[in-house]
């Protein structure tokens, strides 16, 4: 079996299409649905009672709104099939096939993770998303590798499923790609991605440096491997970096003195360690308008310097 997780909050007017979408499965005799309901102003009950007729669906009502990711924590909480997979209460499977052909590859292949492309869908466009290793969409997971690493949704709203995810990944899990669109992400310009773009753009490095100083510290306390967490290091501060050379926020710089010390700590555990000044300049070309490039952009070394003044 496999439990379906849908956080939802006042999401009345979308989440039939991804209850359509789930219904239609090849395997849906297969699936145990949970919405959580995180609580939304009237509850769910009607559009459960009508789904019940295809789905073993099940509404879980939170006493108070906690968020996306405390939602499919209390989601995993209240079930327990072998496999787990999520989807956001305005999305939608790509195909009837979409759950069978990641539940037959993890279950055949005997693994803990597989990661399906999923397609992001734009008013006037779509774009694919292969190869993911930060959003929910298009996996699925085996809970016992969940419940052995000790792996929980925590209590931030933004970035939340990437700290998820990136502790998946930390603790080295037996995983596989598989090349088939599994899940659409659809366009909704009130969601939080959508709403006020460039602010969440710019605040949104807040809650992503938290969360990733949170799946380091995850990381150190469960012993994992300690070239997974160099690489990892490595790869947020130059995220920190390329967002820093945009905003120039010195904020930024107080919140990563973790992560850089943790970075400098296991340094000579980093494989394969790119060529700084042409990640630098190639990333700053692509980030920013092409009339603020200057030689007085910071190198890597010098904004390494100047985290944790």
């Amino acid at each position: 079996m496999i439990d379906i997780i849908i956080p939802a909050y006042n999401a009345h007017s979308t989440i039939e299409k991804t209850l359509l979408s789930i219904s239609c499965q090849t395997i849906s005799d297969d699936l145990n649905v949970y919405i959580v309901n995180d609580k939304s102003e009237k509850d769910y009950k009607e559009i459960v009672n009508n789904y019940s007729r295809y789905l073993n669906i099940k509404e879980i009502d939170l006493k108070e709104n906690v968020g996306p990711g405390l939602a499919r924590e209390e989601g995993l909480k209240h079930s327990k099939s072998e496999y787990i997979m999520f989807i956001d209460s305005d999305d939608m499977f790509a195909s009837p096939k979409s759950i069978e052909l990641l539940y037959l590859h993890i279950k055949n292949n005997n693994l803990d993770l597989v990661i399906g492309n999923f397609v992001e869908v734009l008013p006037n466009d779509f774009v694919q998303h292969n190869q993911d290793q930060t959003w929910l969409h298009g996996k699925i997971f085996r809970r016992k590798f969940i419940e052995d690493h000790n792996i929980h949704f925590n209590n931030t709203r933004a970035n939340e499923d990437n700290y998820f995810m990136q502790c998946i990944m930390l603790s080295n899990p037996k995983m596989e790609y598989y090349d088939y669109p599994i899940y659409f992400w659809e366009y909704n310009e009130n969601s939080i991605t959508r709403k006020n773009n460039l602010e969440y753009n710019y605040k949104g490095i807040f809650g992503y440096i938290e969360n990733m100083d949170s799946a380091l510290e995850y990381a150190i306390n469960n012993k994992c491997d300690k070239t997974l967490i160099a690489n990892f290091s490595y790869s947020v501060m130059l995220a920190i970096y390329y967002y820093y050379i945009q905003y120039e926020d010195i904020e930024f710089l107080k919140l990563t003195k973790n992560i850089k010390n943790i970075y400098i700590k296991h340094l000579n555990y980093i494989n394969n360690k790119v060529d700084i000044e042409r990640v630098q300049y190639e990333l700053a070309l692509d980030m920013l308008d092409a009339n603020k490039i200057n030689s007085s952009i910071l190198t890597f070394d010098e904004f390494l310097k100047k985290v944790g003044e």
